[in-house]
């Protein structure tokens, strides 16, 4: 929906508003991202490679700053990566990173760690207080099984 509003108020498809603003500073040039019609989903769709998933996550690890140059406010990466409404109807205690609540973008999950996860196992996951990042481009339908690989280490 978001997607929609921003393309209907600022005439630009998201895709390439994110593609100049932050791929291109982050040298990310192999990807695709898929229309539904002619609006980009945002949440959905994108193809990049490991390599180019890590850049990212760097960005968001050193809270929009990527390489001495402030891309995305570091305001907004805190507020992407802090709980802004709880969510215990998709809390299952027993997974490594149970969805306790969301940001805007980012699950949240205990012990300081945000994620974003993709179908089939893609993950990129952030600690700030740990300073630590993982990405993890899986193709496995049981997604649970991919974060248990990190049982022990988050």
């Amino acid at each position: 929906m978001l997607s929609v509003y921003f393309q209907e108020k600022f005439n630009e498809n998201i895709k390439d508003f994110i593609v100049g603003e932050i791929f291109k500073p982050l040298g990310i040039e192999e990807y695709i991202w898929e229309n539904y019609g002619k609006y980009c989903p945002a949440g959905t769709g994108l193809y990049i490679s490991h390599h180019d998933l890590f850049k990212v996550g760097l960005l968001i690890l050193n809270k929009g700053n990527y390489e001495g140059q402030q891309l995305i406010s570091k305001k907004y990466v805190e507020k992407m990566c802090s709980c802004r409404l709880k969510t215990p109807y998709a809390v299952k205690p027993a997974r490594v990173l149970p969805k306790e609540g969301v940001g805007y973008v980012m699950h949240i999950s205990r012990d300081g760690y945000s994620f974003k996860d993709g179908t089939n196992g893609q993950y990129l996951i952030v600690n700030f207080k740990k300073k630590q990042l993982i990405t993890i481009l899986a193709s496995e339908s049981e997604m649970s099984y991919v974060t248990e690989i990190l049982r022990g280490e988050i």
